[in-house]
């Protein structure tokens, strides 16, 4: 800007200079021509006026600008300025509310403490109460304890009560066997009895069908007769093997019947001698026996007693 208004200003100088140091034409210039140079310097003069003119504006608005801008500047650095102070304050303020938490946690920690401190103490007070009136009632009622505690160990653990429940256990194996032994025994006899009854209802049947030939015979119904006799033979046959069969029931039956005595024996003498085991004091010594219990595996003792009877038979 400083530039053009110094460019306007050299050429209104070259302009005058250059109207001084005209050459003289003839007679010199006419009036016309003075009033057009007059007036083309004026132009000149104020182009270079409205230069500066122009010049000065530029750099009125220039100067606005760079005040415009410091202000703007200013005003920023002020904002920031606060900003960064608001900051500040509220870091502070997370400080010290940081601050504020940490001095209440171990507020609470040491309350925590002091009352686990207060509660040991107090269970560690009750504890010393209760073994110093446990220790004086103990004092004060050792026999009575005791007593109680002799009657309380008659009352549920009975010596007698466990003694006969340990014998009955004892004794169980045995009593299983001759319930078997027993129930076989009656079993065979039951089907002895009927084979001996189906036996008697043959041999009736026989004699009746027999007797009923014997007169067909003598009518002269001889094949009837014979049939009615053959028939006749076959019941008795019949009858004879069934009665033969219950023969065996009862000879086997008779054979297991002998050892109920020794199965009841057993049973009696394992109870005894557990019985005796559990209360000494109580009970004799079971008398001394020099054979050896009978089996409990009853089933294969009763199979063994059938395959021995059928091999005699």
């Amino acid at each position: 800007m400083k530039f053009t208004c110094l460019f306007g200003l050299l050429q209104v100088v070259v302009l005058v200079s250059a109207q001084e140091d005209l050459p003289p034409w003839g007679t010199g210039p006419t009036p016309l021509e003075r009033l057009g140079r007059q007036t083309q310097v004026q132009a000149t003069r104020a182009s270079a006026s409205a230069s500066d003119a122009r010049s000065a504006a530029d750099e009125m608005e220039a100067r606005l600008s760079a005040e415009a801008s410091a202000r703007s500047r200013r005003s920023a650095q002020a904002s920031a300025a606060e900003i960064a102070q608001r900051t500040l304050t509220i870091k502070g303020a997370a400080i010290e509310a940081q601050k504020a938490q940490a001095a209440t946690a171990s507020w609470t920690t040491e309350a925590m403490l002091t009352l686990n401190q207060e509660t040991a103490g107090m269970a560690a007070a009750k504890g010393m109460a209760a073994k110093h009136v446990s220790h004086e009632v103990d004092a004060e009622l050792a026999n009575i304890y005791m007593g109680l505690q002799d009657w309380k160990m008659k009352v549920i653990h009975d010596p007698a009560k466990e003694a006969t429940k340990a014998g009955m256990k004892a004794a169980l194996p045995y009593e299983k066997a001759l319930q078997t032994i027993e129930k076989r025994v009656s079993d065979y006899e039951t089907r002895a009895t009927g084979l001996s009854t189906q036996a008697r209802s043959l041999r009736t049947m026989a004699v009746g069908l027999a007797d009923g030939a014997v007169q067909k015979q003598a009518g002269g119904a001889l094949d009837a007769a014979s049939k009615d006799m053959m028939q006749a033979h076959t019941m008795m046959n019949q009858a004879t093997m069934f009665e033969a069969q219950g023969l065996k029931l009862i000879k086997q039956a008779q054979i297991w019947n002998v050892q109920i005595p020794t199965y009841v024996g057993a049973a009696s003498g394992a109870a005894h001698a557990k019985t005796w085991q559990y209360a000494k004091k109580l009970y004799a010594p079971p008398p001394v026996s020099f054979g050896l219990p009978p089996p409990t595996n009853v089933n294969a003792f009763l199979q063994k007693g059938v395959a021995h009877h059928d091999e005699h038979a």
